[in-house]
C-alpha cells in the first residue's frame, strides 16, 4: 500500500515566509522604480502633445500651457493604475471585476493613443512615449497580479506552486509527471519522491484495472441472464475485490510452480565404459564433480536416493528436493549433475570402484607406496 498521508510542505512555516518576503523586497523596489520612470516618460509625451497640438493663443507662454495640461496628463496615466488597483482589490475578494478592468484598459489605451498619434510625424517619439505608457501599465498589472496571488496563497485560497520537473521529464513521461505534480501539491512531496510515488500508483492502477476486467467477466459468466449479470458486475466493488485478491495472493506458491517449469531438462545418463576403460572414463570427468560425490556408503546411498526421486519426478525443483531429503539446494544441484553424468548408477561410490580397478591392475595406492 502507498503512503499518501499529508505531509507538511517544505516551504511552509513563518521563517520561510519571512525569508521569502525579505527576498522579494528588492524586486518590488525595482518594479516601482521602473514603473515611475515609465509613467513619467508617458506623461511627458502627453504633455508635449497637449502643448503643441491644441490651438493655444500665441500670447500664452509654454510653461502656462504645461501647468494647464499637467493634471489631465497625470490623470490619464494614473487613471489606468487606480482602476486596476480597484479591480485587483475586488479580485482578491473573489469577484471578477470586469468593469474595473475594462475601464483600466480603456484609460491606458487613451494615453498610449495620444502619444502615438500626437507624435506620428516623428516615429521615434511615437514609439518611445507610446511604449513607455504600455510598459508602465504592464509593469503595474503584472506586479499587482503577483501580489494578489501571494495574498491568496497566504490565505489558503490559491494552490501552492508545484515542483519544477524540467522539459525532458515532461516529454519522456507526461502522465507520470502530471500525477507527480498533483501528488506534490497535495502531500508536499519533493521532486524525486513524487515521481516514485506516481509511478507506483500508476502501476497499481493498471494492474487493478486489468484484474477488474477479468473479475467482471467472471461475475458475468456466473449468471445466464445478461441483466442480472450486469447488475451483479455493477453492484460489486470490483476494485475492492481486486485489492483483496492482490493481498491474499500466494506469491511464494506461484514462484515455486513457475520455478519448477523453468527447471532445465535432465541430461541423458552417460553410459559407463567397460571395466577395462573405467579408469580412463573416470579420469575424463570433471574433478570437481568427483570430489563432491561421497566416499562413505551411507552418504552415497542418500545421493542415490535423491537421484532416484529426481528420475521419478523430473519436474521437481531444487528447493523441494532439498526440503524433502534434508540437504542444501547446492548439494541437490551436485546430485543432479552427478546423476546426469552416470556417476550414481552403481551401488558403489565411483572413487571406491576406481581404487578396486587400480588394485586389480597391480597399482598400489600412494599411501601404501609411502609406507614401503
Amino acid at each position: 500500500m502507498l503512503d499518501t498521508s499529508p505531509r507538511k510542505p517544505a516551504n511552509a512555516g513563518p521563517a520561510t515566509v519571512v525569508t521569502t518576503t525579505v527576498r522579494q523586497r528588492p524586486v518590488e523596489h525595482a518594479a516601482w522604480a521602473f514603473y515611475l520612470v515609465a509613467a513619467a516618460g508617458s506623461s511627458v509625451g502627453q504633455i508635449w502633445v497637449a502643448v503643441e497640438t491644441p490651438p493655444w493663443p500665441h500670447a500664452m507662454p509654454w510653461w502656462f500651457r504645461v501647468l494647464l495640461v499637467l493634471p489631465f496628463a497625470i490623470v490619464i496615466d494614473l487613471g489606468g493604475v487606480v482602476t486596476a488597483a480597484f479591480a485587483d482589490t475586488r479580485r482578491r475578494l473573489g469577484e471578477p471585476a470586469y468593469s474595473w478592468r475594462i475601464l483600466s484598459a480603456a484609460s491606458v489605451t487613451v494615453g498610449v493613443a495620444i502619444n502615438v498619434l500626437g507624435h506620428r510625424q516623428v516615429p521615434y517619439f511615437a514609439a518611445v512615449f507610446g511604449g513607455l505608457g504600455a510598459f508602465a501599465y504592464s509593469v503595474w498589472t503584472l506586479h499587482s497580479a503577483a501580489r494578489r496571488r501571494d495574498a491568496l496563497r497566504a490565505a489558503g485560497k490559491l494552490v501552492d506552486t508545484g515542483p519544477v520537473y524540467g522539459i525532458s521529464q515532461w516529454c519522456r513521461q507526461p502522465t507520470v509527471t502530471r500525477r507527480a505534480r498533483a501528488l506534490a501539491l497535495e502531500h508536499g512531496y519533493a521532486v524525486r519522491e513524487s515521481l516514485v510515488v506516481a509511478r507506483k500508483q500508476l502501476l497499481e492502477e493498471r494492474r487493478t484495472t486489468a484484474l477488474g476486467r477479468h473479475i467482471q467477466k467472471l461475475i458475468r459468466a456466473q449468471h445466464q441472464d445478461p441483466t442480472i449479470a450486469e447488475i451483479a458486475a455493477t453492484t460489486l466493488d470490483v476494485s475492492a475485490i481486486a485489492a483483496r485478491l492482490t493481498e491474499s495472493a500466494d506469491i511464494g506458491g506461484w514462484a515455486r510452480v513457475i520455478g519448477a517449469d523453468l527447471t532445465p531438462p535432465l541430461l541423458a545418463p552417460a553410459d559407463l565404459p567397460a571395466n577395462e576403460d573405467v579408469e580412463q572414463g573416470i579420469a575424463d570427468l570433471p574433478k570437481d564433480i568427483l570430489r563432491r560425490i561421497p566416499v562413505k556408503q551411507p552418504d552415497y546411498d542418500q545421493w542415490r536416493l535423491v537421484w532416484e526421486h529426481w528420475q521419478r519426478d523430473p519436474k521437481v525443483n531444487y528447493k523441494t528436493i532439498a526440503q524433502q531429503h534434508s540437504i542444501s539446494e547446492r548439494q541437490a544441484q551436485w546430485v543432479r549433475v552427478a546423476g546426469a553424468n552416470g556417476l550414481l548408477n552403481s551401488p558403489t561410490p565411483p572413487l571406491v570402484r576406481f581404487l578396486h580397478i587400480l588394485r586389480a591392475n597391480g597399482h598400489r595406492p600412494l599411501d601404501s607406496r609411502a609406507q614401503s
